[in-house]
């Protein structure tokens, strides 16, 4: 079977969604748990619960774009203070979203250009440009959740980041 825009950026983004909840259940394991969803990795940065639901918001977006849906609202601006049952719910409505979606229509649309709102900007992209362009930042904030999470003190090593990657079929 030929490598597809669904292998390529909705499988990855699922694992991604499993990375930030599993470091999340580590987190929540800690002592200071309590005061992690609002620490920041540098004082000018976002929050975790920002990184945990840009992770889901920027999925959500590509998943919208993919399977011709209307985009879900959200300010990018405004920092959150989520607990730990918000995070997981947001990550839970994301993954269903994903698991409802239909591969053989992303597979044979992602082609497709639309005009695209990037903050104040719009450009023509296709479905593989803009889930291309997302994913890296997905990929941002997942690491930046890690990042957060390792400087707090919470055990966390690679394997925590990367073992839902490493399923190779789905």
């Amino acid at each position: 079977m030929a490598y597809t825009i669904y292998d390529g950026f909705v499988l990855q983004a699922k694992r991604a969604l499993i990375t930030v909840s599993e470091i999340l259940k580590k987190a929540e394991e800690h002592p200071n748990a309590s005061t992690f969803p609002t620490s920041r990795l540098y004082p000018d940065m976002k929050s975790l619960s920002y990184q945990v639901n840009s992770v889901t918001v920027q999925t959500l977006l590509v998943m919208a774009r993919l399977t011709n849906q209307p985009p879900p609202e959200f300010n990018a601006e405004n920092d959150l203070e989520l607990s730990y049952a918000e995070m997981y719910e947001r990550i839970e409505k994301t993954l269903k979203v994903i698991e409802e979606a239909d591969r053989e229509y992303i597979v044979e649309h992602a082609a497709e250009v639309q005009t695209m709102k990037l903050g104040p900007f719009e450009k023509q992209l296709s479905g593989y440009e803009f889930a291309s362009m997302m994913q890296a930042n997905i990929f941002f904030h997942t690491t930046t959740a890690y990042g957060i999470l390792r400087k707090e003190g919470v055990p966390l090593g690679k394997r925590d980041f990367i073992t839902p990657f490493l399923t190779v079929t789905e």
